[in-house]
């Protein structure tokens, strides 16, 4: 069984690398269309999460989720962010509305909580469009960082062990494994720095501390969703992996961290 398990691993990740990698390296509509698919992906998945969020408040999501892709592509990050503020609004209308009928709306203990297509929304596709942004060094450099960050983990908590850092929501982390999940991070960042940097390689290595903080705790964010959820996977999307929240939880963050720090990293 574990052997087939790291053979479908091994099988999904030597399709999808080089997929993923042409779509960076093309840009413009083959990787809008790579990360319109890994957004609605996403957001069924976590709308999953919710049993009370019906086909109404998934389907919106998806609609809504594909509308904020492709104003980020067209228009930038800015306008895509009209509309989960959009959305917020018309979650606080349903719920007058239903409160002035009598009836329990979209904030009842057995539906999804309040402002839930916002929040859906600014944590998939508000993060994810970002990447029609960055220029392709950007974007590898965000990968090599999050995989850097769950490698160096990986390997420092089985080697090291030691105390875990949140057991009641991970079990198998470590603070051993966190720390030499950072140290990776900062050590890829300052390769980058050595590579194409025009800012500090303290800069760098600031960023990398941060990005994998970010990659780290947005592992530990999905993996309590999952739990209250009583569910092991987000998905079965990807043979071996799970879902795409399975694999993108730690990316999702720290795209948003690396679009708020770009002005650290000069050097494309």
């Amino acid at each position: 069984m574990l052997a087939s398990s790291h053979r479908s691993r091994l099988v999904t990740a030597a399709v999808g690398l080089p997929v993923l990698a042409l779509c960076i390296w093309l840009g413009g509509w083959p990787l809008f269309g790579l990360v319109l698919a890994a957004s609605l992906a996403g957001l069924w998945e976590f709308t999953g999460f919710f049993p009370g969020a019906g086909g109404c408040v998934r389907g919106a999501c998806l609609v809504l989720g594909a509308l904020m892709v492709w104003l980020g592509w067209r228009l930038g990050a800015g306008a895509a962010f009209a509309v989960p503020l959009a959305a917020f609004w018309l979650e606080e209308l349903a719920r007058l509305f239903h409160k002035g009928n009598g009836q329990a709306g979209p904030g009842a203990p057995d539906g999804p909580p309040r402002w839930f297509t916002a929040a859906a929304l600014l944590y998939i596709p508000g993060s994810l469009q970002f990447l029609t942004a960055f220029g392709p060094g950007e974007t590898a450099l965000v990968l090599a960082v999050v995989m850097a960050t769950d490698t160096g983990a990986y390997y420092a908590g089985h080697l090291i062990g030691g105390p875990k850092i949140w057991p009641s929501v991970s079990p198998k982390k470590t603070w051993a494994g966190s720390i030499g999940g950072l140290l990776a991070t900062v050590a890829v960042c300052l390769a980058a720095a050595a590579l194409w940097g025009k800012a500090s390689l303290a800069a760098f290595a600031l960023l990398g501390a941060l990005l994998s903080a970010a990659s780290q705790m947005g592992d530990f964010m999905e993996s309590s969703l999952k739990r209250a959820a009583g569910i092991k996977d987000s998905g079965n999307l990807l043979p071996g992996h799970g879902g795409i929240l399975d694999r993108a939880d730690g990316l999702i963050p720290a795209i948003l961290v690396y679009a708020l720090a770009r002005n650290l990293t000069q050097y494309l």
